[in-house]
């Protein structure tokens, strides 16, 4: 049984001696784990197929192969030799063994040079895990590759080889900062014990563990956020590729011990969401602001939600009421300053103003401050012509509202003062020992773990604010004088 431990152990592996390397040693692992595949673009010399390499090591299957890609690269370099025999005997075999065919782990660099008479034998290898082998169609053992380039693709041929890369990272040579400990390293790679290395079974088991899984309903509702920050960004994600990266989510989960997918989970999506280097730090840096909010209880807009009851409150407590004619309908005045009856229809449009101001069916008998209905009203073209006219009932007290209107008042409050409590509990229950839990994780950064502990705290402190001013609402909302 794949114990968080034994996955732990293998990451130290990985790891072990390589400066700056952390992030894409995680990914390798992740990558052969679920069964996907690792772009690492950069330029030479920046430890690409040591990972590889090491990666080997991991896994009981010790069959590797590693090959470096030119424009004149041919078949024979990849998928093995024609078998002279059998085409003595008039069939078109290759002989595989040693070959991408029969490997576990592979490594190809320059990828992206790979010609079209390469290209549709390896798309059938990354994808569908199968070889045309002659008239016959075989399983191939690969778990994963690790492909390098220095470039990204050029020309539309090479699309779908790059689609097949669910994980990308771009490598780097070391910073300064690291450089001093880059000439003094003296390491040498240690292989993990045989009783901590992968074999076919564990594999299976995990994919099949995690795909029991469920995703949070916090972590479906943050895809939902980022699948708009993706459109407004113009970065297009395939159906089948988040369809992939769920797969991601849920075995970053499970091996980290945990019952369901969750936000923390979420640290794996810029390494799969970017097509152009440039835009993973856009998609991480939204990360670091989104990873653990949850987008259905964002402070800020629960803050304008507030605001937006307070104003309700101003308005229900303000003895200046609209001038009504005998009729019930509001009096405006126009341009001339004469006293006009609303045109036909614009009742309706005024209270589909209300819809908009308060993103809610209106509530009977609600009214407007002047400046509101100038401004929203202006905007919409429909009160260009005319000043609305209001009357002053009572300087001192304010306008006696029916029972039913302050009653569904207080049942709206009553239900985002119980909404906002339950995710108060939940943010309780997030913070409970969450040092120790971001800290013993097995794939969280440290960087994105302190950024999201601090999310959680202001969330939570933002949030018991509003829940105090919703509460002291409801309050103010029950003491307004009712009709007889």
């Amino acid at each position: 049984m794949v114990v968080k431990s034994r996955i732990a152990a293998l990451i130290t592996h990985l790891q072990q001696g390589l400066l700056e390397r952390d992030t894409p040693a995680r990914l390798a692992l992740l990558a052969a784990l679920s069964g996907e595949h690792l772009l690492l673009l950069g330029p030479p010399g920046t430890a690409k197929s040591e990972l590889a390499r090491r990666l080997h090591t991991m896994v009981e299957d010790g069959r590797y192969f590693e090959r470096l890609l030119t424009r004149f690269s041919v078949p024979e370099e990849l998928f093995g030799p024609l078998s002279i025999k059998a085409l003595e005997q008039d069939r078109y075999l290759r002989q595989t063994e040693g070959y991408l065919p029969e490997a576990a782990i592979a490594f190809i660099d320059e990828i992206f040079k790979a010609n079209s008479a390469i290209l549709n034998s390896l798309l059938t290898i990354l994808n569908e895990r199968q070889f045309d082998n002659g008239s016959q169609r075989v399983k191939v053992p690969l778990i994963a590759v690790i492909a390098a380039s220095n470039e990204l693709p050029e020309g539309a041929e090479l699309n779908a080889l790059y689609d097949r890369f669910l994980l990308r990272f771009e490598v780097e040579p070391v910073q300064d900062e690291s450089f001093t400990q880059l000439l003094t390293l003296n390491h040498s790679y240690q292989a993990p014990i045989d009783a901590d290395r992968l074999s076919t079974a564990d594999l299976m088991a995990i994919r099949e563990g995690a795909s029991n899984l469920e995703l949070s309903s916090g972590l479906i509702r943050l895809l939902h956020s980022l699948r708009h920050f993706l459109a407004e960004q113009e970065i297009v994600v395939s159906d089948r590729r988040w369809r992939k990266v769920v797969k991601l989510l849920k075995v970053s989960a499970f091996c980290n011990g945990d019952t369901e997918a969750g936000l923390y989970d979420a640290w794996v999506l810029p390494h799969c969401l970017w097509q152009r280097p440039e835009q993973y730090g856009v998609l991480s840096q939204w990360l670091a602001q989104n990873i653990a909010s949850d987008p259905g209880f964002n402070a800020e807009l629960m803050t304008e939600l507030v605001d937006s009851w307070q104003q309700r409150l101003e308005q229900d407590a303000d003895p200046i009421v609209p001038a009504l004619d005998e009729q019930g309908y509001q009096l405006f005045l126009d341009e001339q300053g004469q006293t006009v009856v609303e045109a036909k229809g614009q009742r309706q449009k005024r209270n589909e103003l209300g819809d908009l101001l308060y993103r809610q069916p209106r509530v009977p008998n609600t009214t407007f401050t002047q400046d509101e209905i100038r401004n929203l009203g202006s905007n919409l073209d429909l009160y260009e012509p005319v000043m609305e006219l209001y009357q002053r009932q009572s300087a001192l007290q304010p306008k006696a509202w029916p029972a039913a209107h302050i009653a569904s008042r207080l049942r709206q409050l009553d239900e985002r003062i119980a909404e906002l409590g339950q995710y108060l509990v939940w943010l309780e229950q997030q913070l409970s020992g969450l040092t120790e839990r971001l800290a013993t994780h097995l794939w969280l950064e440290q960087d994105l773990a302190t950024q999201a502990q601090r999310q959680l705290s202001r969330q939570q402190q933002q949030l018991s604010l509003q829940k105090t001013r919703l509460q002291e609402l409801h309050q103010a909302f029950a003491a307004l004088p009712v009709k007889d």
